[in-house]
């Protein structure tokens, strides 16, 4: 498996790691029953963590569709090289740290985490341009 690869894999675990934390806190913060209902309902005073998770969860997805595109269409025109590999690692690394910040409530490090994703994220592209 590349690097590019790998790092999209990392990337969907964090993902899914974010997805169970969001279930967890909403089912030891309300309850199994309000947890496996519709919603329907919103909760009375959400703890501030579920709302975090859900805009962190949100966020990743979108950073998803800009980079896993991205990471396929390396692999398919089988462009790898140091800035697609480490873009891709710094961008698998800056979503957990993404993820994490933003659960814990950490402002000011988180912005500059997104901004290096981000910035990972581009970087990636002009790899394969490159390439």
């Amino acid at each position: 498996m590349s690097i590019e690869l790998l790092s999209l894999y990392v990337f969907c675990a964090t993902l899914l790691a974010t997805l169970m934390a969001q279930a967890i806190v909403l089912v030891t913060t309300t309850n199994f029953a309000y947890a496996s209902s519709n919603r329907d309902r919103q909760v009375d005073n959400p703890h501030p963590m579920l709302g975090r998770l859900e805009r962190a969860l949100r966020n990743s997805i979108e950073a998803a569709v800009i980079f896993a595109p991205l990471v396929f269409i390396a692999t398919q025109v089988g462009v790898s090289n140091d800035i697609t590999q480490w873009s891709a690692m710094a961008f698998a690394a800056s979503r957990i740290l993404y993820a994490v910040s933003y659960a814990l409530g950490i402002t000011g490090v988180r912005t500059i985490i997104w901004n290096i994703g981000t910035t990972a994220i581009a970087t990636f592209g002009a790899g394969i341009l490159l390439g």
